[in-house]
């Protein structure tokens, strides 16, 4: 019986050795891989006319806000704001019908939007999280209108070449994973065709905001 209960306490021990071996291998194999962080479920908010919204929670990092008015004839303003209403961002700013998306960059806690249009209208915000995937370069985007395009990874430098067609501003800015700014890249008025050195201080991922009333053509290629 003695021997018995010897050669149990003996199994014990190398199951507990075994269990541990294996947590540590486990926690080792994981510690430097960079995890993706969940992404948070969409957010919708509607209304018609001028309004501010409900209360929602938003992670700190970047918030893809999508915006649609598509019979305002007036004035569609989007503004975020924060817990303490302050202006974080003035997401929209046109007159007429509008349909378009833009990334901004949020702190952790409860917001608002402050809504101001002549018709019905929609937005919904997405928080991709970190995206350890992004695209290589090169990459070619096309669109028409305010477009949040991305990510993409880039080893701190990126020639970017654009063509626009269209009578009001051309705004190309580069943002990080958290919405942050990082390099305007072009700031023009009308039709445009030229290109640009944008400059990030590692290798992302990153997106591009661009805002535009017309139709456009991005390229992004290293140097």
């Amino acid at each position: 019986m003695a021997e018995r209960r010897r050669n149990v306490r003996g199994v014990v021990a190398v199951v507990v050795l075994l269990v541990v071996a294996l947590t540590a291998w486990q926690g080792g194999a994981t510690a430097g891989v960079r995890q993706p962080t969940p992404s948070v479920p969409p957010i919708t908010l509607s209304g018609t006319g001028q309004e501010v919204t409900e209360e929602f929670a938003l992670t700190g990092g970047l918030a893809v806000v999508r915006s649609e008015c598509a019979s305002c004839t007036e004035n569609f303003i989007v503004e975020l704001l924060d817990d303490q209403r302050q202006v974080k961002d003035l997401v929209v700013n046109r007159v007429g019908s509008y349909e378009g998306t833009k990334g901004v960059g949020v702190s952790a806690g409860d917001h608002v939007l402050q809504v101001n249009a002549n018709a019905p209208w929609t937005v919904e915000i997405t928080q991709p999280g970190n995206q350890p995937s992004a695209a290589r370069l090169p990459q070619t985007w096309s669109g028409n209108g305010d477009r949040l395009e991305g990510p993409f990874a880039a080893d701190q430098v990126v020639t970017v070449t654009a063509n626009h067609t269209g009578d009001s501003n051309f705004v190309v800015a580069v943002i990080d994973a958290r919405g942050r700014a990082q390099d305007l890249v072009f700031n023009e008025i009308r039709d445009f065709e030229g290109s640009a050195v944008a400059r990030m201080p590692g290798e992302g991922p990153y997106y591009v905001n661009v805002t535009s009333e017309g139709d456009w053509t991005l390229t992004l290629t290293e140097p």
